[in-house]
């Protein structure tokens, strides 16, 4: 008698899978909502997602975030205090345009005065771990490698605050410190750097060393005119891209 052959087993049939619902952009279920939803628009102005002059309406991205109307209100409120977004009375929000030259020549002017000045009053107070700081914040911008796009930049962006935060932060004085956070600086720069990114950066680098060397030698005048050497050399640069960035822009408005 032949052997009984095996008895064939059908894989089991899957349930037809139900379509999943979109994940939100962010995690949102998370503590700090107002953080995250103030990171994400931030990105989304910045990297043009959200254009010059687009209307943003709280009620539809409380809906798109799962969210209460309270951490969008708080959210956009400070993305206007960055100068990211603009509101007017009975209209609402919308996206700020990107810094132009005249804003960005009066930028530069109120950095000069607030961190230089900064520096010559604070400079009692530097120590030798506000050098360090220094240095190891410098150190992890060298280290850093960057992209076009918001989420590969920021890390320079943060660290480049840090580094000039930690400067005007020697004055141990809130109005300055105030005014000088006010300015929104690298909030507005940011919106220069979508599509190019941060190139200069050994240039960046360098400038910040010559700082801290300056400030080894507890050499006030010296460090002194190295950061303003250095915030003027911002500002060509930045004149520069700011010219790109609105060719861009206008270079996609016509492609339209």
């Amino acid at each position: 008698m032949p052997p009984a052959r095996p008895k064939k087993i059908n894989p089991p049939v899957p349930d037809t899978p139900t379509p999943a619902a979109p994940e939100p952009a962010l995690p949102f279920r998370r503590n700090n909502l107002v953080d995250l939803i103030h990171e994400e628009l931030r990105r989304r102005i910045t990297d043009r997602v959200l254009v010059a002059d687009q209307r943003l309406v709280i009620d539809q991205l409380a809906a798109e975030f799962g969210t209460s109307l309270i951490p969008v209100r708080e959210a956009m409120a400070r993305l206007h205090a960055e100068r990211l977004l603009v509101h007017e009375a009975n209209k609402g929000y919308r996206v700020a345009p990107g810094p132009g030259t005249d804003e960005m020549r009066n930028l530069f002017e109120a950095r000069v005065v607030i961190e230089v000045g900064a520096l010559r009053h604070g400079f009692a107070r530097i120590d030798q771990s506000t050098i360090d700081e220094l240095h190891l914040v410098n150190r992890l911008i060298a280290k850093g490698r960057y992209g076009v796009q918001f989420k590969d930049f920021k890390a320079f962006i943060d660290l480049n605050a840090r580094f000039h935060g930690i400067i005007v932060g020697l004055t141990a004085n809130p109005f300055i410190i105030e005014s000088y956070e006010r300015l929104a600086y690298h909030q507005r720069i940011s919106q220069t750097l979508t599509g190019q990114g941060p190139s200069n950066i050994d240039k960046i680098v360098a400038d910040h060393d010559a700082v801290v060397a300056a400030l080894r030698k507890r050499d006030r005048e010296g460090a002194m005119a190295a950061l303003s050497h250095h915030i003027e050399y911002g500002l060509e640069d930045a004149l520069e891209r700011a010219q790109e960035t609105a060719a861009q822009i206008a270079d996609k408005r016509r492609a339209k």
